[in-house]
């Protein structure tokens, strides 16, 4: 025979009857319970029972315990894990320590969760962190919460209200007429309602579409047109994942235009790629070309994202199919205290030059971070950008580059004029001395000498007539120079003191010679001008002696 199933029951106690003169009823009264759990409890057993039964001496009755609310939460909590979320940055120890478990065993606790893979006991936990400090002692079926079958868990707004699983609608036989499902059917919907989010969620979904549109928008735009620009500094071989093209395919369509692009390169942001062939594209897009270059080489700009560095840059490399440039930075230097050459005014403004190469600070830019700035520049040594100084205006307006290229070509066009040619002798003269002061071995012959500090007791029999540069600055400036010749006779004095005094081939002598070399050849085109505008204003005033006026011509004529 098989065996009897023994019943599952609730918590009960066992109690035996004493007396036999004691109903059902008035036992459950006495102990305070309901009647009906008591005769439920023992139904299995004593199938006849019922409230008005006599209860004979010595039977036996299970009576429901009463449940206590200490047990009730026990049991709940059996069936969940019990979590701790971290309040603040702290390292693992001092977590595990504050919750009074060993290090090692709440790791073993976190196992089979994938965000905390590698959790190690000399973690650093951040704000947040959600631990689970106790496992629940079984599992329990419940009911689920409410979704559509194609729902994303992870995206979805789950619903509060539980549902019990439907059976599949073939099952379901007939609907019976008037009954719930035939109630319900006007209630039934065609499609799926949109989901409406709210709060962190509703942020969260609403950049996912977001991006989707934009994507949508960028494969729109890219079977649309034969050209993609490159939106950030990126990988040729990511950038053509993004297009969906194949890398080698790309590369083909670019290799002609984009010199020495490989699959391994780096795009620079705003670099213009051909994404479609010439044929089986509308003419006027297969043979459009990128958009117009911009005119940046030589010229000052501010780069956006480098402000804390420096504040200009000088471009140095501009290459226009990459949109890639080479920039230096400038450093402010003093102030300007005269005009430049062409008349520009600049005084009391930062004089901005070019940091020493030997101090670094180049580096490479995409093109589309650099913004254009009116710069003027004082001294116009095309030849050596590190003797330039620039007044920085400001941003450059529109249209202000193009004036600057046209008038380039202008001057290009104009015969060139020799050298000096309608410049101030002197005025040239003070640019000199600047440039001279600038060079690498100039401190020495920048101020008198301190013959007496340097021990030289023979200077003054040796050298009569003591010269500087700072002399020469201090006498023009009070304009004691009548004329290019006289200053330039006391520049040569300057090198004849130094290479008289010193020995030949000493460092002094040598950096005589080689500023005497440079001053020459810079103060030369200076006095040939001199010369050539003294000798014409001569002939002018010969001419003039010459000729008769015209009163005097008159009256010897009627003689």
């Amino acid at each position: 025979a098989a065996a009897r199933a023994e019943p599952v029951l609730s918590p009960h106690t066992v109690y035996r009857v004493e007396g036999g003169d004691e109903t059902v009823g008035e036992m459950a009264d006495r102990l305070g319970m309901p009647v009906f759990d008591l005769m439920f409890l023992n139904k299995a057993r004593l199938p006849g029972l019922h409230p008005d039964a006599q209860l004979k001496k010595g039977t036996r009755l299970l009576v429901p315990q009463p449940t206590r609310l200490d047990e009730v939460r026990a049991q709940s909590a059996a069936t969940h894990h019990e979590w701790h979320i971290v309040p603040e940055d702290m390292p693992f120890k001092e977590c595990a320590r504050q919750l009074g478990i060993d290090p090692r065993e709440l790791i073993r606790r976190q196992a089979g969760r994938p965000e905390l893979k590698g959790l190690q006991v000399s973690s650093e936990l951040l704000q947040g962190t959600r631990l689970q400090i106790r496992r629940a002692e079984y599992d329990s079926a419940e009911y689920c919460h409410w979704s559509f079958p194609d729902d994303d868990p992870a995206q979805a707004e789950p619903s509060y209200m539980m549902a019990r699983r439907l059976r599949p609608r073939e099952r379901r036989g007939t609907p019976v007429p008037g009954g719930a499902l035939e109630r319900l059917q006007p209630l039934m919907l065609a499609e799926r309602p949109p989901v409406r989010p709210s709060g962190k969620r509703a942020a969260f979904i609403q950049a996912i579409e977001d991006a989707k549109i934009a994507t949508d928008e960028r494969r729109r735009v890219l079977e649309e047109s034969a050209w993609h620009q490159v939106k950030e500094d990126v990988l040729f071989k990511k950038e053509a994942d993004n297009l969906g093209i194949l890398p080698s395919q790309l590369l083909s369509l670019n290799t002609g235009r984009l010199k020495g692009l490989q699959l391994s390169a780096w795009l620079k942001r705003d670099t213009w790629l051909r994404v479609k062939p010439g044929e089986g594209v509308g003419a006027a897009d297969s043979e459009a070309p990128p958009p117009p270059q911009m005119h940046l080489v030589n010229r000052v700009v501010q780069i956006d994202g480098e402000d804390d560095s420096y504040a200009f840059w000088y471009v140095l490399t501009y290459l226009p199919d990459l949109q890639w440039c080479r920039v230096a930075p400038l450093e402010s230097r003093g102030v300007f205290s005269r005009p430049s050459p062409d008349g520009h005014v600049a005084e009391g403004r930062p004089r901005w030059m070019l940091v020493p190469e030997e101090q670094g600070g180049e580096i490479d830019v995409g093109a589309g971070r650099c913004h254009i700035m009116e710069a003027v520049e004082m001294i116009k040594t095309k030849a050596n950008a590190d003797t330039e100084e620039w007044d920085i205006i400001g941003r450059a307006p529109p249209g202000w580059v193009e004036e600057q290229c046209e008038a380039a070509k202008r001057k290009k066009s104009k015969p060139k004029a020799a050298a000096g040619e309608g410049v101030d002798p002197l005025v040239g003269a003070a640019l000199v001395l600047e440039l001279v002061l600038r060079q690498k071995n100039a401190e020495p012959f920048s101020s008198p000498v301190d013959w007496k500090g340097l021990g030289l007791d023979d200077y003054p029999q040796v050298i009569s007539r003591p010269m500087d540069l700072g002399t020469i600055q201090n006498k023009l400036r009070k304009g004691k120079y009548s004329s290019i010749g006289a200053l330039a006779e006391d520049v040569g004095l300057i090198w004849a003191n130094a290479m008289e005094y010193n020995q030949e081939g000493s460092p002094v002598y040598k950096a005589a010679a080689a500023l005497k070399a440079f001053a020459d050849k810079k103060l030369e085109p200076l006095q040939v001008a001199a010369r050539k505008r003294a000798e014409a204003e001569a002939a002018a005033s010969v001419n003039a002696d010459s000729t008769p006026s015209s009163r005097a011509a008159a009256s010897n004529t009627s003689n």
